[in-house]
This record gives C-alpha cells, sequence and structure tokens, in this order.
C-alpha cells in the first residue's frame, strides 16, 4: 500500500454527538464520498490550536486521512492511501 500525502481543503459533515467528532460524508471537488467507517482518531497540536485527525474508509472502499483544524474550523485531506 502506497501514502500518498496532501493538504487539500475538503468539506465534511461530520455529526458532533456526546463529545466525539464523527465524519460521515466529504465531498472532495464535485465528488461525494459517504463514509463507511472511522479506522482511527487522534489529537495533534499545531501551535495553539488542535487537530483532530481522523481514518476512514469510504462507500468506493478507498482510505483517507483527514483533519479538523480547530484554529479556522476547516478540514483537510492529509493523504490517501493506495494500492
Amino acid at each position: 500500500m502506497r501514502v500518498e500525502k496532501l493538504n487539500e481543503s475538503v468539506q465534511i459533515r461530520a455529526d458532533f454527538k456526546g463529545g466525539t467528532i464523527s465524519p460521515i460524508l466529504m465531498r472532495r471537488g464535485d465528488r461525494k464520498h459517504r463514509v463507511e467507517s472511522v479506522n482511527g482518531r487522534w489529537v495533534d497540536r499545531e501551535g495553539e490550536s488542535t487537530r483532530y485527525f481522523f481514518a476512514i474508509t469510504t462507500d468506493s472502499g478507498d482510505v483517507f486521512q483527514l483533519f479538523l483544524r480547530t484554529q479556522d474550523m476547516t478540514w483537510h485531506l492529509a493523504a490517501v492511501m493506495l494500492e
């Protein structure tokens, strides 16, 4: 498996329930990807800002790593895992 690093702005629809963030839909360009599973979650600091990371599998079977940056509340696609 090969990891392609990105830093691309994306639109995410997410649930914020019970203190947990769960991405449910990702829009990348004109294409929508439904999140089938969240495979991992972790938190990283970027100066005074917090970044919430997620490893997700979409309905196409693709695996992505994305994060929410709290400094400006924007979502970013950090990486895609390719066969």
